[in-house]
């Protein structure tokens, strides 16, 4: 565990004027492109894996990452695993339950992906979904996801096939194991459909922004008993994003914000 650390109002330099680095531990999946992966000679790359070296150096840490699967992420966070997930978690109600979240540096919704030739309606005009549009169809998730309780939730019937990581679910897409995708409109945009593997498939039905279940974006996630470092760490975000810093990460990958 951290030993907590008292947070003044010149916290940002008094943590990086004098002081020895001190090492914090990072969670990711490692396996999530373009938001934290490992490169073809083994480096960890991506939007995340970038904010944390950004907030790192705002706190003149040391960063440790270390590679977690996705279901096991909170646990092995309180297990003292690692100090921090970076990760792309959406903050919710429930995890908010056992964990602490920093302030949002990116938004969650979700979306569907089919082929171009499926003619579906999944989410009505206004928003409301509809669980007979999808009858008889296969939708694959992320297990232990925000989309896992939504569609549990909102889709009640309709069968769901759970996946370790979003690409092995949009291998199965490809293959035409499952009908359609659901996950972060982000990823799937960048990742898949502005891909040639992606070039027979859209997006199916409007982005859906349910705060209930996606919560106000992703955040750090952290013990709760570390609310200091969760304090210099929203200083760290905050003040990259006043500076341009987070800015220029945010351009590095894609042409609009990705911000809430």
């Amino acid at each position: 565990m951290l030993k907590p650390i008292l947070v003044a109002a010149g916290l940002l330099s008094a943590l990086t004027t004098g002081a020895a680095a001190r090492d914090i531990k990072v969670g990711s999946e490692c396996t999530y492109p373009p938001f934290n992966y490992r490169d073809a000679k083994g480096e960890l790359q991506g939007f995340d894996i970038d904010v944390a070296r950004e907030i790192g150096k705002r706190l003149n840490a040391n960063l440790v990452f270390v590679c977690q699967q996705w279901d096991g992420m909170i646990p092995a966070l309180l297990a003292g695993k690692f100090d921090l997930i970076v990760a792309s978690m959406s903050i919710t109600d429930e995890r908010k339950k056992s964990i602490d979240f920093s302030v949002p540096y990116r938004s969650s919704t979700a979306r569907f992906v089919g082929a171009k030739t499926l003619n579906l309606q999944p989410v009505s005009a206004d928003g409301k979904p509809d669980p007979k549009a999808l009858a008889g169809k296969t939708v694959g998730l992320q297990r232990s996801s925000t989309y896992e309780q939504f569609m549990t939730k909102e889709f009640p019937g309709v069968k769901l096939a759970q996946y370790d990581t979003v690409d092995n679910l949009l291998l199965d897409l490809q293959s035409g194991r499952i009908d359609l995708a659901f996950a972060g409109p982000i990823k799937l945009d960048g990742d898949f459909l502005q891909k040639p593997r992606g070039e027979k498939f859209h997006f199916v039905g409007p982005e859906i922004n349910n705060i209930a279940l996606f919560g106000p974006g992703v955040g750090v996630a952290l013990r709760k008993e570390d609310s200091a470092l969760r304090d210099q760490i929203d200083a760290a975000l905050n003040a990259s994003f006043k500076d341009g810093s987070f800015k220029a990460i945010n351009d590095r990958y894609w042409s609009f914000s990705v911000l809430p």
